[in-house]
Parts: structure tokens; C-alpha cells; sequence
């Protein structure tokens, strides 16, 4: 997603959405990881499928994304909000999953833990954002494969639903 975000409206714009995604995941991993290892699996399971549903549909948006060529200056489209990305983290089941095994796998402190995720989580995002800037200009005017990419990157997203 925030490749996609990178490629369509570059890095100063998409930075809200980077730290809504850091920020958002530290702030689920440092107060839901202790909650969520005391919620029942039935609800897991009903947050999964949500999640499920919500990845899903932006898989969708991101694929039918109006490449460089099909924008009009009077398009709405906009990429995430801080507050829209860092919520998401919540109904992302990578993202749960991420932050329960996370607390679970590692003999760690719950404290020292979220500061290895704070510290090593914010370059790792980043990358996505740089790549996605990076790719921008490479694609701005070839419609086709500007196309490409984001199918691509849509369905690099469904998959990775095989795997949460």
C-alpha cells in the first residue's frame, strides 16, 4: 500500500501514511499485544475476516488506480491520513498477527520489545515508500506499465492474505 501510495503521490505527500503505518503499529503492539493475548479465538477469527474483506478492497483500489496519464487535476484521490493508516493496523491481520507472535516468540520485555519494532519497523516501511517514489518517475507516461504495477502490487497484497 504505500508502495502504491510512493508511485502515486511520491514521498511528501505519502509521509502522514508512513507514519500512521509506524507510529500505528507500535501503538497496536505496545497496548493491544498485552490485550490481545486475552481475546477469546472466536474473535480473532471475526477480526480476520474483517480484515480479510477490508485488505480486499483496497487490493481492488490499488489495482484499479488511475495511472499518471487518466489523472485530472479535479481527482479526489488522496493517500492515506496518519489517523487512517494507523487504524488500519488494527483490522490488519498481518499486523495482529505481527504483533501477538511478536510478544510471543521472543523472550523479550514487552518494553524492549516495542523499542526493537520502533527502532527497526520505521527504515523497513520507509523502503516501501522510497521504492514506490523511486518507481514513480520510471513510470509516469508509460500507461501500461504503470498498469502493471499496481495489479501487481494488488495482488501481492491478496496474497499475502495466504499467509496471515
Amino acid at each position: 500500500m504505500l508502495m502504491a501510495s510512493g508511485i502515486r503521490f511520491g514521498r511528501k505527500k505519502s509521509l502522514p501514511h508512513f507514519f500512521g503505518i509506524w507510529l500505528g503499529f507500535n501503538f497496536l503492539f505496545f497496548l493491544g499485544g498485552n490485550l490481545l493475548s486475552y481475546v477469546p479465538d472466536f474473535v480473532f477469527q471475526y477480526l480476520q475476516y474483517a480484515g480479510y474483506v477490508v485488505i480486499l478492497y483496497i487490493a481492488y483500489k490499488v489495482a484499479m488506480t488511475k495511472t499518471s496519464v487518466q489523472k485530472n487535476d479535479d481527482d479526489e484521490d488522496k493517500p492515506f491520513t496518519f489517523l487512517q493508516a494507523a487504524l488500519f493496523q488494527w483490522v490488519n491481520p498481518k499486523g495482529v498477527v505481527m504483533a501477538v507472535s511478536g510478544l510471543t516468540a521472543f523472550q523479550l520485555p514487552h518494553l524492549q520489545a516495542n523499542l526493537i519494532y520502533l527502532i527497526v519497523g520505521g527504515p523497513c516501511v520507509l523502503t516501501w515508500l522510497y521504492l514506490g517514489e523511486s518507481l514513480q518517475n520510471f513510470l509516469i507516461g508509460n500507461q501500461k506499465l504503470e498498469r502493471v504495477v499496481y495489479v501487481l502490487l494488488a495482488l501481492s497484497m491478496v496474497a499475502s492474505l495466504l499467509l496471515a
